[in-house]
């Protein structure tokens, strides 16, 4: 039988969410090397660094304005939904 797969531990989540932050840095850092700051490769840490976490900021700007857009549009299917229900529950009563 399938033993089910125990829980995640926060740290397991953090620890997986370092590890992409660590490869997309160690990725900005190696094309920087290679393009811009061919003969300043020290320069590729810094920019990288900074490009790595300006991204991931934005990152999570941008999940946090769909899910702001989401709810207003729920809010208003839910309002809808709700008004509608009254205005079906008064017609089958008037009648």
């Amino acid at each position: 039988m399938n033993s089910p797969m125990p829980p995640l531990q926060p740290e397991q989540i953090v620890n997986f969410l370092y590890a992409i932050y660590y490869f997309f840095r160690d990725l900005m850092i190696y094309i920087l090397e290679n393009t811009i700051f061919k003969d300043y490769p020290e320069y590729a840490t810094t920019y990288g660094d900074a490009i790595t976490f300006l991204v991931s900021i934005t990152a999570i700007y941008l999940i946090l304005e769909m899910v702001s857009s989401a709810k207003r549009i729920i809010k208003i299917i839910l309002a809808v939904g709700w008004a509608l229900l009254f205005i079906t529950i008064a017609i089958s009563l008037v009648r």
